[in-house]
């Protein structure tokens, strides 16, 4: 606090000084004008005056009567020659002409006496000599003032550092690994931008943190398991059991560990580069008919249908993405439902939705903004038990962000749950291309 007072108050203090000084250049600038013009005006009468009186008399009775004068004015009065003071080659000749010349380092004014070669001096006037110099009490003036700016800059600093040291306590906390930590400043501090952005940071870490931990956890979990069952599998190949089967089971098992990682380089890849995705129209119906195709099971056919104002819709959309997002909630509804799956194509006003709904159990209320989050997974009926990494909607979520759009999960008419994909496009009727 002291540093942070002393280089702000020294700050304000020399600004202080400076704009006192160029105010006080400037107005003295304007008083010497107007006081010369004043002074000169004065001075003109005085020494017209002093000039008739001389006049009557001979020029040597002048000294008496400038000495008998001297008692009457309030400025010294004398009688010297042209040549007694040491004047610029401009004043010796507004001099000579009959000017009145102000000699303003000395103090005095002159006048030439006509037809003489002898001037009337007055001064040295006292008024400016003040003008030039700057007093004691002056100095002490300004000291005082300079002391004064002292108390409000301690009083807007306190709050001010306050606030920083409260920061600073919670800055080494979160430093510590605490990342609960949060700062309440007042929304009248200047600090309270930064305090706000402090927070967000903080709570951004905080959530890193838990989702990385979760993370590690989920992944330590899942490859647990089917680490397990391989060294048993190899323990049971020692024994001589069957191999067929303990090979299949291997395989098994190493392909759950494969989909594991290449699900999770998949979240990851999805992450850094920001999703940057390519949207190039596309001719949806046929696209996803062959879609599901693939993913329908022998015997099983997913029906598709089309609620778009047009026969042949042409959407805008990234087919590589839209496709892994579309294999993932298919996979999940075939897994977690009781074995119908209904997908459904719409389009209004500028959004698209492509809907995926099955007959399970469904998905709880509270639980459905967890779950588009990574390693997130149901108790219950949709839980490690029905296999799946909890990967599988946080990357459709993430790919529907790179379309613009979002992923909901609602109600399905089934009975189940919904899972609808939006993202904004415009809708082509290709009949009509």
């Amino acid at each position: 606090m002291r540093k942070l007072f002393l280089r702000f108050y020294l700050t304000v203090v020399i600004c202080f000084l400076a704009a006192a000084l160029l105010v006080g250049s400037f107005y003295k600038h304007m008083i010497e004008r107007t006081n010369e013009r004043y002074l000169t005006d004065i001075f003109q009468s005085t020494i017209t005056i002093i000039e008739e009186e001389l006049g009557d008399l001979p020029q040597s009775l002048w000294h008496d009567e400038i000495s008998r004068l001297r008692g009457k004015l309030p400025v010294p009065v004398q009688v010297e020659a042209l040549d007694a003071y040491v004047l610029s080659p401009d004043n010796r000749v507004a001099l000579a002409s009959g000017d009145i010349i102000l000699v303003a380092d000395a103090g005095f004014y002159l006048h030439r006496i006509p037809r003489t070669d002898l001037m009337v001096v007055l001064g040295p006037v006292s008024y400016l000599e003040r003008l030039d110099n700057i007093s004691w009490p002056d100095i002490v003036a300004l000291a005082l003032m300079c002391l004064a700016l002292g108390l409000p800059t301690w009083l807007w600093l306190r709050p001010f550092w306050r606030d920083l040291l409260a920061m600073i306590r919670q800055s080494r906390k979160v430093g510590t690994g605490d990342f609960s930590v949060r700062v309440s400043l007042d929304e009248a501090s200047p600090l309270a931008p930064l305090g706000a952005t402090f927070n967000r940071m903080a709570h951004d870490v905080e959530e890193l943190s838990a989702s990385r931990q979760a993370m590690i956890d989920a992944i330590s979990h899942d490859l647990r398991t089917p680490l397990a069952r391989l060294r048993y599998r190899l323990e049971a190949l020692k024994a001589g059991a069957g191999s067929d089967d303990i090979a299949a089971g291997m395989n098994r098992d190493l392909d759950n560990i494969d989909a594991l990682i290449e699900e999770w380089l998949t979240l990851r890849s999805l992450e850094a580069s920001k999703l940057s995705m390519e949207l190039q129209p596309l001719e949806i119906l046929p696209w996803l008919s062959r879609q599901l195709d693939e993913l329908s099971v022998s015997g099983n056919a997913i029906p598709l249908i089309n609620a778009t104002p047009v026969k042949a819709p042409w959407l805008a959309a990234d087919s590589y993405y839209l496709s892994r997002a579309l294999g993932n909630l298919v996979s999940n509804a075939r897994r977690y439902g009781g074995g119908r799956v209904e997908v459904t194509l719409a389009w209004a006003d500028g959004i698209a939705q492509l809907i995926v709904d099955d007959d399970g159990p469904g998905i709880p209320q509270e639980a459905r903004a967890r779950l588009v989050k990574a390693f997130e997974r149901l108790e219950g009926s949709r839980n490690r038990s029905s296999g799946g990494f909890g990967l599988g909607l946080a990357i459709v979520a993430m790919i529907m962000r790179g379309h613009g759009g979002e992923l909901r999960i609602e109600d399905a008419p089934l009975g189940g749950a919904r899972l609808l994909l939006s993202w904004p496009t415009t809708l082509r009727d290709a009949g009509k291309l």
